[in-house]
């Protein structure tokens, strides 16, 4: 397939940029940092320190694999390459000039523009592969079969989100198996760490799951058309562009339900709310709908989500100071 015509040269560009474009790590950090709020959760119950560095590693490379083998087969599908022309041809302003949005979120699938091979991808993806186990070992023989099944099913999500024959995210399961992986991604590492159950820990899990899957779900109404002519079954391919903003406008009213239900167990839990400044943009844009409105909010997405994770953990920071805040 002809690479496309993108707005830098490989030769120009340096070796940590073509790293970051190739693995995208960048895009890696709402999975990172949902692993790192459950660790942060699970600090008082005296978890090893080891243990606690080792299992936001074990996430972190998996979320590299999981998004290098989105990359790969969305490059072999030929997707990726009709949703960057798509995007280029439709929103060209927006992405060119808008640096978080470019940098951040898209500037090409890396097999697409040429930066890797098919044959150097493969390889990638085994290495990969195999640093996630030998970071895994250790954490398996501390939290036992408790890690070996979250640890396999987060796998088997992993390689299925879009390889064939499943495809999870072609099939109308993309942004439910995000949300699912998120849960355990928070909940998981929490529960693997202390073997125990919390209720604050396990709303917030559900919350970020929401927060994370509703980013998925923006993602895929930036590439609207080109998930049409795919065949492609997401979710804004049944329901449409119209019919899909209910559905997220919905998701967003039960996340801060659920950040109010964690003010039941911690008022300081309250400071999550000030993601509403990202939001109400999302809101706004989807009432006015002002010309490619569904690329302009992508940032808002992402913001979404990572400042709900970092809200959570300056929350327990607090809390570590103060305890917990409760008025009844």
């Amino acid at each position: 397939m002809e690479s496309l015509n993108v707005n830098f040269e490989k030769n120009e560009l340096s070796v940590v940029r073509k790293i970051n474009l190739i693995f995208r790590f960048s895009y890696t950090i709402p999975f990172l940092l949902a692993s790192v709020c459950g660790i942060a959760y699970a600090i008082p119950y005296g978890v090893p320190a080891h243990i606690s560095i080792l299992i936001p590693a074990v996430v972190l490379i998996m979320a590299v694999l999981v998004n290098f083998t989105n990359d790969y087969f969305d490059h072999k599908s030929g997707i990726d390459y009709h949703v960057s022309q798509q995007r280029l041809s439709v929103a060209k302003s927006e992405i060119h000039s808008n640096e978080i949005l470019k940098k951040i979120y898209w500037e090409g699938n890396q097999f697409d523009t040429g930066l890797v091979t098919e044959k150097q991808g493969r390889m990638i993806i085994i290495a990969l592969c195999v640093l996630t186990v030998l970071l895994a070992v250790p954490v398996l023989l501390y939290g036992g079969w408790k890690a070996l099944v979250l640890g396999l099913v987060g796998m088997f999500f992993t390689f299925f989100y879009t390889a064939p024959p499943i495809n999870f995210a072609a099939h109308g399961m993309g942004e439910i198996v995000v949300g699912i992986s998120f849960f355990l991604m928070c909940f998981g590492s929490f529960f693997v760490a202390t073997g125990t159950f919390d209720v604050p820990i396990v709303l917030f899990s559900l919350l970020i799951g929401l927060v994370v899957g509703l980013m998925r779900l923006g993602d895929s109404l930036s590439a609207h058309d080109a998930h049409i002519e795919f065949g492609e079954r997401c979710i804004s391919v049944r329901l449409g562009l119209d019919g899909t903003i209910p559905i997220i406008k919905a998701i967003i009213v039960m996340c801060y339900l659920l950040v109010f239900a964690l003010m039941y167990y911690n008022l300081i839990f309250g400071l999550i709310f000030l993601t509403l400044i990202f939001t109400t943009k999302i809101w706004t844009a989807m009432n006015v709908k002002s010309e490619n409105w569904e690329i302009k909010v992508i940032p808002y997405f992402f913001g979404f989500s990572f400042l709900t994770e970092v809200l959570f953990i300056v929350s327990l920071c607090i809390t570590a100071v103060t305890g917990n805040l409760i008025f009844w």
